[in-house]
């Protein structure tokens, strides 16, 4: 097994969660968790911890799409979905479909830029970490995009609720979030508007491939 990277039985997603990808480890699928503290391998698939992780707030899987369905429309795919609450929610959106064995969850707090390859994309987290994704840098970009517009309409309910109770507090004025008033309008520019290029991105050629489920433990 390689150095560092620590085998636990269960894992439950929080803010120090940046990213999980599928690994085989002989016949079975497991996950490769990225996390602030170091890197995990959990005997479990990505969507099972997913779905552990949504029960942690009293409701399910199922309920947590159900929501994002209804803010998001019911015609979108792959649909981020809030996970876990700490002051703000916490959002984690999908590469692909979540029943994908190829599939990625990508912690929308944990980017710090995103930068457009040939046919790839690359991100770099917050911890400085950069990985090459097998997906388009317009399929990317509406992915992050929907991800920020449910956090957006989350976060105005947590702001209406702290204001009926006399105590207005804006969650997202910390993490620097411009102000959406129409989220239709944005996510379906994707369609055909080519996404805006992020600004101070470096290139590394030693960034981590994330391709296709692979063995940490080789």
């Amino acid at each position: 097994m390689q150095k560092n990277i620590i085998l636990i039985e269960s894992y439950r997603i929080s803010f120090n969660t940046y990213l999980m990808m599928p690994i085989k480890r002989g016949e079975k699928l497991y996950c490769h968790v990225y996390d602030k503290n170091g890197e995990y391998v959990v005997e479990r698939k990505p969507l099972y911890i997913v779905r552990k992780s949504c029960e942690v707030l009293g409701y399910n899987y199922t309920h947590a799409k159900n929501f994002s369905k209804s803010v998001l429309g019911k015609a979108k795919h792959k649909l981020p979905v809030i996970i876990t609450h700490d002051g703000i929610p916490n959002v984690f959106f999908p590469l692909f479909s979540p029943s994908s064995p190829n599939n990625i969850w990508v912690g929308l707090h944990a980017i710090a830029n995103i930068r457009r390859l040939k046919d790839f994309t690359q991100i770099t987290l917050i911890d400085g970490k950069e990985f090459e994704l097998q997906i388009n840098y317009s399929s990317f970009c509406a992915q992050y995009v929907a991800a920020t517009m449910l956090l957006k309409h989350a976060s105005n309910q947590r702001i209406i609720i702290r204001n009926e109770l006399n105590q207005p507090q804006n969650p997202l004025q910390s993490i620097g979030f411009a102000e959406i008033s129409d989220y239709s309008a944005i996510y379906n520019s994707l369609k055909s508007t080519e996404p805006i290029e992020p600004i101070k991105f470096t290139e590394n050629k030693d960034a981590k491939k994330l391709n296709e489920p692979f063995d940490p433990f080789d």
